[in-house]
């Protein structure tokens, strides 16, 4: 990602009175304390994905990953207070300190070398499913994928989630198909 703007609020707009704006925030890797201190409010959300998953992966190899890099880490949070750009960071740095007050969700990206990222996961609280969180974080990931140079972003997701995904624009180009076999 883009390090000299892993902090960004969508939409940039100024806010309506007492609607909710995004902050985002890319989380370092190689952080095990900070790891630590989101790991009780990431991996109930991590176990749901995992689950409709049908065992594709578990949430520790996640968290393995997000540690050593291999996946990046975004959290979101909901800010109701209009803050300035120059607030960014420091607004997301406070909001690490209770990292389950206003949490709305997070996305999970896999760097790719010549085709840009793979969004793994995304995860929204159920209180803002039917809000326009999981549009504004995913413009933003588009934003930093083209600072990036990325021709694509690419995604993987659950059948009942993809009519969502259609009206951001993306379009479907492969499906992914599990099938449980006996132990036989």
């Amino acid at each position: 990602m883009n390090s000299a703007n892993v902090i960004g609020r969508i939409p940039k707009s100024e806010p309506e009175a007492g609607r909710a704006q995004l902050i985002l925030g890319l989380l370092p890797s190689l952080n095990q304390f900070l790891l630590n201190a989101i790991s009780p409010v990431i991996l109930p959300g991590l176990k749901e994905l995992a689950k409709a998953s049908m065992g594709e992966f578990e949430p520790g190899q996640i968290m393995f990953d997000i540690l050593y890099g291999q996946k990046q880490l975004h959290m979101g949070y909901a800010d109701r207070t209009g803050i300035q750009p120059e607030q960014f960071q420091e607004t997301f740095a406070r909001k690490l300190q209770e990292p389950a007050k206003d949490f709305v969700g997070f996305s999970i990206i896999e760097p790719l070398r010549n085709a840009g990222f793979h969004i793994f996961a995304v995860y929204i609280m159920p209180e803002f499913r039917d809000s326009n969180m999981m549009q504004n974080g995913l413009a933003y990931l588009e934003a930093e994928a083209k600072k990036m140079g990325s021709p694509y972003i690419s995604l993987a997701t659950r059948h009942d989630a993809s009519g969502a995904f259609a009206r951001a624009g993306y379009v479907e180009t492969t499906s992914n198909y599990r099938k449980q076999l006996s132990k036989e």
